[in-house]
């Protein structure tokens, strides 16, 4: 497909999914349905230029997608470890998958008095802001971009500091703890303001990063997988605390997490929160909720459930039956379970309408 193909191709799932999507985040609908494209991003980034063949790839799978809600947008993906390559921590660039980032501090001792660095002395923000200006200029402004995957300053804290060291200083050193976890905050919103300026306002494409996005919404996703082997104490003492800070500033924040984490599931009405991203299914997470778990934890709060459930009618029904109603705003993200091309165009297009039938009979639509 070439670019004019897939400029027009865009411009149509705009065409019909676009007011779908705004209905949803504006609490006029109660549910979407999203299904995963052929190719993602998660893979090898060692350079700008493979970032870029790695989203025109996702794209044209994503908009070749008919049984979905979402839409898509282009990201600067590098990995889990910009903010901490901010820090000082190097990166291990692989072939062939994604790279690590290397813990710089060893000892709670060595953060004491950390400042938030300046970005501009990151290698890999730096490679972030070329790529953004890369997408943009060569799509010519056609396409969304969201901001890069924003680990949180729970997360990032264990990228920048021993993840053993830093877990036990939540109980022994909280001031230190305490402006370790200032300094990313204060980086994270300082860097994403300056990706959106790259981006431009009338691009930036929000909440971002697996959230269903739109030019002209509000709010970031912040990966936060700590959450899931923290106890609630310590993440409504440290993680909830600074991601409402940032939910402040930046208009909300939509919350992954890996794993089980229904306990502090509990604690996030009235923190900024405005969705969260989790798994129901082993398919997805060797460790995963159940449907059951988040609706007792999230149901009537208001906040948007994106519950990642199995590819199959029985497990589809499930989660359906367990989450959907009136007093939930879900969106179920379907996972792909065939690995032929055609078997599964078959099955998404299956899948997708027993879902929405379902889901409609859910919410009296």
């Amino acid at each position: 497909m070439d670019f004019e193909q897939l400029s027009d191709l865009y411009l149509r799932r705009c065409e019909e999914r676009r007011a779908g999507i705004e209905r949803f985040w504006n609490g006029e609908c109660g549910f979407l349905v999203v299904q995963r494209p052929t190719y993602h991003l998660w893979g090898e980034c060692n350079t700008v230029e493979g970032v870029w063949d790695n989203n025109l790839r996702h794209m044209e799978s994503w908009l070749a997608m008919p049984w979905s809600d979402e839409l898509p947008h282009m990201q600067a993906w590098f990995g889990t470890g910009v903010y901490a390559n901010a820090f000082g921590c190097e990166y291990l660039w692989r072939q062939g998958e994604a790279p690590d980032s290397h813990v710089r501090y060893h000892s709670i001792e060595e953060v004491r008095g950390i400042t938030a660095p300046d970005w501009r002395g990151s290698p890999v923000m730096r490679m972030v802001l070329e790529c953004i200006d890369l997408l943009k200029e060569r799509t010519r402004g056609r396409f969304p971009i969201a901001l890069t995957d924003t680990q949180s300053p729970f997360d990032t804290a264990t990228l920048v500091l021993d993840t053993s060291e830093f877990f036990t200083a939540c109980y022994t050193e909280e001031e230190m703890v305490t402006q370790l976890m200032a300094a990313i905050t204060e980086l994270i919103l300082k860097f994403s303001r300056e990706q959106a300026r790259h981006i431009g306002e009338e691009l930036v494409s929000r909440p971002g990063h697996v959230m269903p996005s739109l030019v002209g919404f509000r709010g970031i996703t912040l990966s936060d997988d700590n959450l899931a082997v923290s106890s609630p104490l310590i993440n409504e003492k440290f993680s909830l605390r600074f991601n409402q800070n940032i939910a402040d500033e930046l208009g909300g924040v939509a919350v992954h997490s890996c794993g089980v984490w229904d306990h502090t599931m509990k604690l996030l009405p009235g923190r900024g929160v405005m969705a969260v991203d989790c798994s129901v299914s082993p398919r997805w997470d060797p460790t995963p909720m159940t449907p059951e778990m988040v609706r007792a934890a999230l149901g009537g709060t208001g906040i948007v459930v994106k519950a990642r459930c199995g590819g199959t009618r029985e497990e589809i029904e499930h989660a359906i039956t367990e989450l959907a109603g009136p007093d939930m705003r879900l969106v179920l993200d379907i996972m792909r379970i065939d690995e032929d091309d055609a078997a599964y165009a078959r099955t998404a297009e299956a899948n997708y309408a027993l879902a929405r039938e379902r889901l409609a009979r859910a919410y009296g639509t």
